[in-house]
């Protein structure tokens, strides 16, 4: 597993929306744009699923997912390997916090369950002659 650097944890906390990409077995891509979302700890990344269709799909067949984030703190792309969870201790803290963002939007919506996505590599993706570089 890579660790994600608190300057990559801080920039990826702070983007108002990610990008999750995922794949069915056979190579067909899926990337959507995802807001709910936070870091875990230096290796691993949370993102809710409120609407997740093909993406939850995809993940049961296959875990590799890409995630990508950039702004002003800079761009990286996460490649990961993901576990939905919908139930469990740290499925209902996650899903109180979740929910509570929502509620506090006036918003009606409610997570359904989420991904963990464990960091198994890290990429810079800034424009430059070091774009694509591996970082860990």
């Amino acid at each position: 597993m890579a660790v994600m650097p608190k300057e990559v944890q801080d920039a990826f906390n702070q983007m108002k929306n990610i990008v999750l990409a995922t794949a069915t077995p056979d190579g067909v891509p899926n990337a959507d744009p995802m807001g709910m979302k936070k870091v875990i700890d230096a290796e691993t990344v949370y993102i809710s699923d409120q609407f997740f269709n093909k993406t939850l799909a995809n993940l049961k067949e296959n875990q590799k997912v890409a995630i990508t984030f950039w702004g002003d703190e800079g761009a990286y792309q996460i490649h990961g390997t993901a576990t939905y969870i919908n139930e469990g201790e740290q499925f209902e803290e996650l899903k109180a916090w979740v929910d509570g963002c929502f509620a506090a939007m006036g918003a009606p919506i409610t997570a359904k369950g989420g991904v963990l996505v464990h960091v198994d590599e890290l990429f810079t993706c800034s424009p430059g002659p070091n774009a694509g570089a591996k970082l860990a």
